[in-house]
This record gives C-alpha cells, sequence and structure tokens, in this order.
C-alpha cells in the first residue's frame, strides 16, 4: 500500500482524492470537529454502500474486544456491495504493543475490499502509533480561501449576505476556525433571520471573539504603543470572565512563539506544525515581528514568567499583576 509516510493529505484534498481511488485504510486523528466529522463522512459517501447492516461496522470505545477481532472483520468479504467499511473510533481495547503488532501486521497487507478508518475527533497516541502504515487526512486547518468560499456558501443557503469586509471579519473573530465559524453562522441566522445582510455591528454584537483572536488584538496594540487599547482589552478580558492567570499565561506563549520564528529559519508550514498553530496565524506572527528585537522579545518573554510565578506564589494579585506585566512591557 502506497503511503504519504509523514506528510497526510490535506482535508481540501480529500474528495478529488475519493473520486480517483478509495485507499484500504485511513487516519483521521484530531483536528477540528467539523472537518474530522467530514472527512469521515466523505470517505462513508464514496464507498456507497447500499447494505450497511451487513457491510459498514463501527467501533467505539465501549468495544471490549481486541485487535484480532477487528482483523478478523476487516477481513470478511462484502456482501452485495464492492467494500466493507470498519470505523474504529477511539477505540480503546488492550492498548498495548501486541495489540500493535496484530494492526501493523494487518495493514502490511490489508484487505482491499475493506476500508477501515482510525477516527478521533482528539489525539489519541495509540492511533499515533501507526500511521505511517495508513493515510493521515490532516484535519488541523483549512486554507483561508477554502474557509471563505465554506463561508459565502453557508451564508447563501440561509438566504444571508455579507460584504468582503465583513465576511473576513467574521472568520478573524473565529480564529479562521471553521468549527467555531460553522455555529457562529447558525447563531447569526437564528438572531438576524432570513434574507437580512450582515454588518459589523452584527459580528460585533453577536460573535464573541476567539481568545487567541484577542491576543493578537492585544499584542498589536503593544506593537503600536496604544496604552489605552491595550488596557481595555485586558479589562473586558477579565470582565469576560478570564482568569489572569490564564492571560498570561497566553500572553507568555504568545511571546515565546515571536521569540520561536524570529530565530527560525523554517517556512511558515513548517513552523505552523511544529508551534501547533494555523499557517494563518504564522502570517500574523511574522506581521509582528518587525517592532521587536530578538533582545526585546526575550526581555518580554522573561517578565511574563516572572509575572506568572508572581500569581502562582501569591506574590501579586491576579489583576495587578497583568497590568504589572503590561506597563513594564509598554516601557
Amino acid at each position: 500500500m502506497e503511503t504519504k509516510q509523514g506528510e497526510g493529505m490535506r482535508y481540501e484534498e480529500l474528495q478529488n482524492s475519493l473520486r480517483a481511488s478509495i485507499l484500504p485504510a485511513y487516519m483521521i486523528n484530531g483536528g477540528e470537529s467539523y472537518l474530522t466529522v467530514s472527512a469521515l463522512k466523505m470517505i462513508e459517501d464514496a464507498l456507497n454502500i447500499s447494505l450497511k447492516d451487513f457491510n459498514v461496522m463501527k467501533i467505539g470505545d465501549d468495544y471490549t474486544r481486541g485487535m484480532s477481532n477487528i482483523v478478523e472483520s476487516c477481513e470478511a468479504l462484502p456482501l452485495m456491495d464492492s467494500k466493507r467499511l470498519i470505523v474504529v473510533s477511539d477505540f480503546v481495547g488492550k492498548k498495548n504493543e501486541a495489540e500493535k503488532k496484530i494492526i501493523l501486521k494487518y495493514l502490511e497487507r490489508p484487505c482491499m475490499t475493506t476500508c477501515i478508518v482510525f477516527f478521533s475527533t482528539a489525539q489519541s497516541d495509540f492511533f499515533s502509533s501507526f500511521q505511517d502504515k495508513v493515510e493521515n487526512i490532516d484535519c488541523k486547518s483549512v486554507s483561508a480561501g477554502y474557509l471563505l468560499n465554506f463561508l459565502s456558501e453557508k451564508l447563501k443557503n440561509y438566504n444571508l449576505s455579507a460584504t468582503n469586509d465583513v465576511k473576513q471579519m467574521i472568520c478573524d473573530y473565529c480564529n479562521n476556525s471553521i468549527t467555531k465559524l460553522d455555529t457562529q453562522v447558525d447563531k447569526l441566522y437564528f438572531i438576524k433571520g432570513d434574507g437580512k445582510e450582515l454588518t459589523r455591528e452584527d459580528i460585533e454584537n453577536y460573535i464573541a471573539k476567539d481568545l487567541e483572536y484577542v491576543i493578537f488584538d492585544l499584542t498589536n496594540a503593544i506593537c503600536n504603543k496604544d496604552r489605552e487599547r491595550a488596557i481595555l482589552l485586558v479589562d473586558d478580558m477579565i470582565k469576560n470572565k478570564e482568569q489572569p492567570v490564564t492571560i498570561v499565561s497566553i500572553i507568555t506563549n504568545h511571546f515565546r512563539r515571536l521569540f520561536f520564528i524570529a530565530r527560525s529559519s523554517s517556512s511558515s508550514q513548517e513552523l505552523a506544525k511544529l508551534l501547533n498553530v494555523k499557517e494563518y496565524a504564522i502570517s500574523k506572527y511574522r506581521a509582528q515581528l518587525k517592532y521587536f528585537t530578538q533582545k526585546e522579545l526575550k526581555r518580554i518573554y522573561d517578565l511574563c514568567v516572572e509575572c506568572d510565578l508572581n500569581i502562582k506564589s501569591g506574590k501579586m494579585e491576579g489583576k495587578t499583576a497583568v497590568m504589572y506585566l503590561l506597563f513594564s512591557i509598554l516601557k
């Protein structure tokens, strides 16, 4: 079986790949929940199985039997269909080396009339241990262009309209998460009703900004030495019940990533994988780098670590510590 070992297939490539051929083994292991569920449905639809009671088997986390039984199911021939589908979802079974060897042996020579899909919306370390033997579907994110097309189609289906600026604003507020965007547009439809045009005020009033977006907004204010804007954003986060220690932790991670990117020669795609963020975020990090030297980034990171310690040790009250950190960075 040929696989893209170590690479994986982007979610956006899956539909065309399935039209060309359906492989005997896939892995959907973590990522955006909308994308993981959608990817599994794409595979199910492509198989076009008519006798699902006989030819589809879904193994959940309550499955108590081992990998040998799963392999036996994979090797059974389909009844009146060309393919069988086995979905191993969040399998807990006997997760050990012996079980791993059983499935690895099967994946060396999989049954071509069965499609097995290892499926987990959250990252499973057990599944990761044999990912080089299957076709991995990368469901972490989609491109900005795909996201805007998805949004446009969803708005059209709801008979809603929006300018390109407003569409981009929705994507930004949702931090380019297709899962959040999907639910937030549903909410906008139920609030606004049929046949309406969405405005910037609608987005500001009805979509809660993703915390990571707020942090980018805050750090942009820091970059521009806009003290009033920075204080306002911190106040809003605390009013929205964000814990000061969480705010400091996210700011710390933000500047840690900035420092790492400043020192790295890796591509945006490589950095996104290393830092476990979307490629879109890397472009926003790079835009902020012009405001800081590496020495300044190191100073800010050290301040963040000190502030975090002061909160956790009780030396400073939470909001006071956040404001102290803010003023120390801005001086």
